[in-house]
């Protein structure tokens, strides 16, 4: 596995920037980290979704007509979450980022991540973004970044958006070979934790 340049003593927090879950995990898990006085960094991870039911042979009529009721209701139970979620950030629109922005706001949540740093300045950095603008391009992502971090000017002067993507998504497959499935995740110590409901169980991981 290549050098993620993972501290051993920090928790490592994993996100999509595009889902409303994760950025509330990262405001949640920088409160829990400024209470801890835990360090945290946050990463990407853009791993697609993988869809096993697309395998499976078509069955009965009754029973596809099952299968159509159930993915129905599961639409439902997401978009009720996704609105959760933005009520939770005290947002009453949903944003998109353009294929650009996007890439370049995950590139340069890896950047601020390998130069580590935390994630209570990373929180609010992601916050004023998601808030910004209902549609996030490069223009505006650029903006946010060189102001939490101007010595990333440079490099986003060469930023290459291919280069870019294909970094970000063999990061991403390595990270699924750990174990990591979905964001948000966090890491600590090498384990894996799914979601953002086991920080109590770090807080006494992370105890001296």
């Amino acid at each position: 596995m290549m050098d993620y340049g993972f501290d051993a003593l920090s928790v490592h927090v994993l996100v999509d920037l595009s889902d409303p879950e994760s950025v509330v995990g990262i405001k949640a898990v920088a409160e829990w980290a400024r209470d801890q006085d835990q360090a945290v960094q946050v990463w990407p991870f853009l791993r697609e979704p993988i869809n096993t039911a697309a395998e499976v042979p078509k069955g009965t009529p009754s029973f596809e007509a099952y299968k159509a009721r159930r993915g129905l209701a599961r639409r439902r139970y997401k978009d009720q979450e996704r609105l959760r979620n933005l009520q939770r950030l005290s947002l009453n629109q949903g944003w998109t980022f353009t294929d650009a922005g996007a890439t370049l706001a995950h590139w340069g949540l890896l950047r601020l991540a390998e130069h580590r740093v935390s994630a209570t300045t990373v929180s609010p950095f992601i916050l004023g973004l998601v808030s910004s603008n209902e549609v996030l391009d490069m223009g505006c992502v650029q903006a946010a970044l060189v102001e939490v971090m101007p010595g990333l000017a440079g490099e986003i002067g060469r930023f290459d958006q291919a280069a870019a993507k294909a970094e970000l998504a063999e990061r991403s497959l390595a990270l699924s070979d750990l174990g990591v499935l979905s964001a948000p995740s966090m890491m600590y110590q090498a384990e894996v934790f799914s979601g953002m409901a086991h920080l109590p169980r770090l807080t006494a991981l992370c105890r001296p």
